[in-house]
């Protein structure tokens, strides 16, 4: 059964720590493939905090990932996602996962801190600690 929907940095996280069987019970959304990568190659290029293979290692375990994972579409909610975000002070990236786990009744993993105390205030939000730690 689905229950959760994962964000960029929930998916690049339990990636980095060999968990990939947590994300069989859930969905993402279409935008994540690009968030996602966009945040391995900031860690290479920007912070230096992993090298070129290992990188490379993540983008093709990421890309695999994205063949499992159902990704939905936003499509024809630009409108709500667009005042959800000016109403919360979200990006709209933010608000995409979060208008997507409302209309789905999902429970949003993330592992960004803003997004989940906002996402709170209207759908189940944790990290992938919480997550794992169940």
């Amino acid at each position: 059964m689905i229950s959760y929907l994962f964000d960029a940095s929930s998916i690049v996280n339990l990636i980095k720590r060999g968990l990939v069987r947590p994300l069989a019970n859930g969905v993402t959304i279409d935008l994540v493939l690009y968030e996602a990568l966009n945040a391995i190659w900031k860690e290479y290029k920007l912070i230096g905090g992993i090298d070129g293979d290992t990188a490379l290692e993540y983008v093709d375990i990421i890309s695999g990932v994205f063949e499992a994972v159902e990704a939905l579409s936003l499509r024809g909610s630009e409108r709500e996602v667009f005042e959800l975000a000016a109403r919360e002070g979200l990006t709209v990236y933010d608000a995409s996962y979060l208008y997507a786990a409302m209309k789905d009744g999902l429970t949003l993993v993330t592992d960004d801190q803003n997004l989940k105390d906002k996402a709170s205030k209207y759908v189940s939000a944790i990290t992938t600690k919480d997550l794992t730690s169940k």
